[in-house]
């Protein structure tokens, strides 16, 4: 962690007496920056602000820590004075960031949480528009059609079978009344009858078809 590298650099700089000033300022800015880039988001990171306010809070003690740190190392030559507070800084803001790792896990795990109860709610949404869309509209049809397809059935069968039945016997006394010259005049009145009364039930059957058809 760049916390962690101040602290070398410092410890090198002050007991190792290296000429890293340049070093450390540079890291002190990629410090702040990144403190920064994680309170109020980055573009670059792609991250986006902190709007829990522990969270933010936190991070902003953060960068209290990193100010302070900056202003001693800013100030001039550094000894062992100088060490010490800023050992004492990294020490505060080692477990402060733990913290908030700890605090964006749980924010990210809510966050995952809600996407899968969103998610949950369009699925039933969605199930709950097809069985609408089943009973108001594909049902209805496919029963019209059942219905429609029971009603040719029944038209089919009569055409098929009830129709026959008139027309046979229409078709039989025909041929007798035809075929028997010697049919005594009583002999023709009841074939008339029983033709007249085959063509009135072939007249209610085919009345039964076209009302079926309607």
């Amino acid at each position: 962690m760049l916390s962690q590298r101040i602290n070398q650099l410092s410890f090198r700089n002050v007991i190792l007496q290296n000429d890293n000033r340049d070093q450390l300022i540079s890291t002190l800015n990629n410090w702040k920056t990144a403190q920064l880039a994680i309170m109020n988001g980055s573009e670059d990171l792609k991250t986006s602000k902190i709007t829990n306010r522990d969270t933010y809070s936190k991070l902003n003690t953060g960068l209290k820590i990193i100010n302070n740190t900056d202003s001693i190392i800013r100030k001039g030559n550094l000894n062992n004075a100088s060490l010490i507070l800023i050992n004492k800084n990294v020490d505060e803001f080692l477990p402060l960031m733990e913290s908030i790792v700890v605090d964006l896990t749980e924010i990210t795990d809510q966050k995952l949480s809600n996407i899968v109860i969103i998610e949950i709610v369009l699925a039933l949404i969605t199930i709950i528009i097809i069985f609408v869309e089943f009973q108001l509209i594909i049902k209805p049809s496919y029963n019209k059609i059942v219905s429609q397809n029971n009603r040719l059935r029944e038209i089919a069968w009569k055409q098929s079978h009830e129709v026959r039945k008139p027309i046979a016997t229409i078709l039989g006394i025909s041929n007798a009344i035809q075929n028997n010259a010697s049919m005594s005049a009583e002999e023709k009145n009841k074939c008339l009858s029983y033709l007249f009364e085959a063509t009135d039930e072939l007249d209610q059957v085919i009345n039964e078809i076209v009302n079926k058809t309607n």
